[in-house]
């Protein structure tokens, strides 16, 4: 199977990169015994599939309409992969702090995984024209890949 161009734009794998982030902090929370942080950081990963496709079509409905209220939608997704992202980084940095020893490299990947996808995000953000309105999400995102 082929993926249209629209699923393969920015904003779709920005989704992924959260949802992978997510699922790296599930695995060393489980096996770190810690099946709280294991749920929450599901339930961050079934968030993202969603925001692909919101934004995919968001995407391909502003290139063919060029109207404001799309092109709002194409700021909104992004400052709500940024947000998301920013809630996976810090899971994988609580599920990494949980683990010992190797163990924990899964989870530092995702946070440093979300940490990437939230400035993604954040870039998307201001291209599309919403300024610095993803700034907190970045900075919550980065301060949570310092702690691994």
């Amino acid at each position: 199977m082929n993926p249209s161009s629209e699923q393969l734009a920015a904003g779709p794998a920005i989704a992924r990169t959260i949802q992978l982030a997510a699922d790296l902090a599930v695995l060393t929370a489980r096996v770190a015994g810690r099946a709280d942080i294991a749920e929450r950081a599901r339930a961050v990963g079934r968030q993202a599939p969603p925001l692909a496709e919101a934004d995919a079509a968001a995407y391909s409905d502003y290139l063919r309409t060029g109207s404001e209220e799309d092109r709002n939608r194409t700021i909104e997704l992004p400052l709500r992969m940024a947000d998301l992202a920013a809630d996976a980084a810090e899971l994988a940095a609580e599920a990494a702090a949980a683990a010992e020893g190797a163990v924990g490299g899964d989870a530092k990947v995702g946070a440093l995984l979300a940490e990437a996808a939230a400035r993604a995000a954040a870039l998307l953000v201001r291209a599309n024209g919403g300024g610095e309105a993803a700034e907190a999400a970045t900075g919550r995102a980065a301060r949570a890949a310092a702690r691994v």
